[in-house]
């Protein structure tokens, strides 16, 4: 049985964040740090009810900016390039994990969506200037 979108997606940013490796319980996961293992109801992978609160918000953070590229990334000339810098990796991340996930007709428009983005510099906050 194949797996779904969601769980693929789950599994991708799970590896990404290398939590077999750090907290699954099953060997075979913690070894290839790859999510083999998912319950099958929700489709969750294993490994994420071993996180804490911290970082299963975390997590979640990187799965939801994953799954928006997914959705949306290079559609009406959207690059989700902004904010600041350690936004800009989060997004540069989670597109990295949503890359995982397109379908082979999409393939050749969200690499030109990527390559779209590395051309768009991070903004970086204002900097105050003090006056006397």
């Amino acid at each position: 049985m194949p797996l779904s979108l969601q769980t693929w997606l789950m599994a991708r940013t799970a590896e990404m964040l290398a939590v077999p490796h750090l907290a699954c319980r099953r060997r075979d996961c913690r070894r290839k740090n790859a999510c083999h293992w998912h319950f099958k109801n929700s489709g969750e992978p294993c490994c994420l009810r071993n996180l804490t609160a911290a970082q299963r918000r975390i997590f979640d953070e990187f799965y939801g900016q994953a799954q928006i590229i997914l959705e949306h990334g290079g559609h009406q000339g959207l690059t989700y390039a902004w904010g600041a810098p350690m936004q800009r990796a989060l997004l540069d991340a989670a597109v990295e994990i949503a890359r995982t996930a397109v379908p082979p007709q999409d393939k050749r428009r969200f690499d030109a969506f990527r390559r779209d983005r590395e051309t768009i510099p991070a903004r970086t906050p204002p900097v105050a200037q003090r006056t006397e």
